[in-house]
């Protein structure tokens, strides 16, 4: 019997085997595609703060991204600029290789990575965990789930689905590139979401990443977006069929059981806001990781046990993720003339300003609260919140 079995070859998964693996613990990730990191679903967006949780090689980064602009409906635009003071770099990276390199340092430390082998059935007795794939079951002390958007085992298991999703559509393309990140908002642009065009660069080749989150069928807008002509005419290639997914914005009812830990998108981690999850994955992956290397340690894996696993990434993330899912149902209300009165008023020197002192890439609750205490936004939200 191993120590503990991953299911799920995700970033969240992988450093959870890198990390028990590193403590002395026998270790098996289990994912169900047959090469780690493909299909990539993830436009690949980070700050440096990341390589706090793990490390960043250069070879992964494909652009280094200074900064936003936001499109309002109505054409009014303002640029959000990350690193005006020095204090955050932002970077997008090639999520397949980075994938590939933290599989790399979970293999190194030990940990058995089993590629091609698809989990059929999770089950939880007072011996261990049991694990059917295929023709085969394996029996484990302890389980993660790192699984991704599919939510069956935590419903067979109790619990529970996030509490809110949305639906993404992504595809990346030869095409002339800016130096900054476009985000496009209104009702007509993503329903309850927005689209991004976000430039990378392959060798010596200019792409683009191009996708919408939204409400309901996110292809419909992604379509719509690439059939703009200001976007259309920098395309050096035909749109391919898009990678669609679907995005947690709430956590799960509840990420730990006797045995077993929720991380990653499997546990709902993803910035309620933007809908982002590789920094929240890799928080509440290593998060885990120390929770389970203190059960081992004491012999203790029962479920009063690993509820502190909940208790610390709540501590961590609970005050942003209520802040930022609040202002996400905020916006959802906005119509398109208001979209444009907010990007307006972003544009003035004074929210300039506090923007630049507030904004963090990986944390929105103080940006979001700064942005609140300000009278015209505030009058123009308080009148969205009540009608």
């Amino acid at each position: 019997m191993m120590d503990i079995a991953i299911v799920g070859g995700g970033p969240a998964g992988l450093l959870v085997a890198a990390r028990c693996a590193e403590a002395g613990l026998d270790v098996i990730l289990l994912e169900e595609h047959p090469v780690i990191g493909e299909p990539t679903h993830c436009t690949g967006i980070i700050s440096l703060e990341t390589a706090e949780l793990t490390k960043i090689p250069d070879d992964v980064v494909l652009k280094r991204l200074s900064r936003a602009r936001l499109h309002s409906p109505g054409g009014e635009s303002c640029d959000i600029e990350w690193d005006a003071n020095g204090r955050e770099q932002v970077l997008a990276i090639d999520r397949g290789d980075f994938d590939k390199g933290l599989a790399a340092q979970a293999s190194e430390a030990g940990a058995l990575i089993c590629t091609g082998v698809r989990v059929s059935e999770v089950s939880i007795d007072e011996d261990g965990v049991r694990l059917a794939a295929g023709n085969h079951v394996l029996r484990t002390k302890a389980c993660v789930l790192a699984c991704g958007v599919s939510y069956r085992f935590q419903r067979q298991l109790g619990l529970g689905l996030p509490g809110r999703v949305a639906h993404s559509a992504q595809l990346e393309l030869d095409a002339a590139a800016s130096d900054w990140v476009e985000l496009h908002f209104g009702r007509s642009v993503a329903r309850d979401g927005f689209a991004w065009v976000v430039p990378v660069a392959r060798g010596r080749r200019d792409r683009l990443k191009v996708g919408v989150m939204a409400a309901g069928d996110a292809r419909v807008y992604l379509d719509r977006l690439l059939g703009r002509p200001e976007l259309r005419r920098r395309f050096e290639a035909e749109p391919g069929p898009p990678i669609r997914r679907l995005l947690p914005l709430r956590s799960i009812g509840k990420t730990y059981a006797p045995r077993t830990l929720a991380v990653g998108d499997a546990g709902g981690f993803t910035k309620p806001t933007t809908g982002g999850g590789i920094f929240y994955s890799l928080l509440s992956a290593s998060l885990a990781a120390e929770t389970l290397i203190e059960g081992f340690h004491e012999g203790r894996l029962d479920e009063i046990f690993l509820s502190r696993y909940e208790q610390r990434w709540r501590e961590r993330l609970a005050p942003e993720l209520r802040a930022a899912i609040w202002f996400r149902r905020l916006l959802t209300r906005l119509s398109d003339g208001e979209f444009d009165a907010i990007v307006r008023m972003l544009a003035t020197d004074d929210m300039q300003a506090l923007i630049r002192r507030t904004a963090r890439f990986n944390w929105h609750g103080e940006l979001i609260r700064a942005v609140l205490r300000q009278r015209p936004m505030n009058r123009l939200l308080l009148r969205v919140l009540f009608r």
